[in-house]
């Protein structure tokens, strides 16, 4: 009967220290929990962000402004072909009109690109 009465009162205070860690948490508490989100964990990322797009946007620019130019002397090249075919007064071969449809590809092409950038 001891044991039993005994028991019963340890069940009580394991009852009621129980709800000592279920209750509310107290908001100091909850903040020292907080952990910073790894997303933002310094200040200077965005300004290191912007510096990647600027780097990015430059190497854009580059590349694209050597395609332009590539296009526009291989269009130079087809161009002077076809002069030097048309100057010689001959029935345009097959070639030739390849070319032709060519230079008007790489027209439109250059003239877009010069457009967009």
């Amino acid at each position: 009967m001891v044991v039993l009465v005994g028991a019963i009162a340890v069940a009580a205070g394991l009852g009621s220290s129980s709800a000592q860690f279920n209750g509310p948490v107290s908001p100091d508490v909850n903040s020292q929990m907080r952990q910073p989100s790894p997303s933002h964990s310094t200040d200077d990322e965005p300004y290191v962000a912007r510096e990647m797009q600027a780097k990015q946007l430059k190497r854009l620019r580059e590349e694209h402004q050597k395609q332009v130019f590539n296009d526009t002397a291989k269009l130079l090249q087809l161009a002077t072909n076809l002069k030097a075919e048309v100057d010689k007064g001959s029935k345009p071969s097959p070639d030739v009109i390849k070319d032709v449809d060519e230079i008007g590809k790489l027209a439109k092409r250059v003239s877009d690109r010069i457009k967009t950038q």
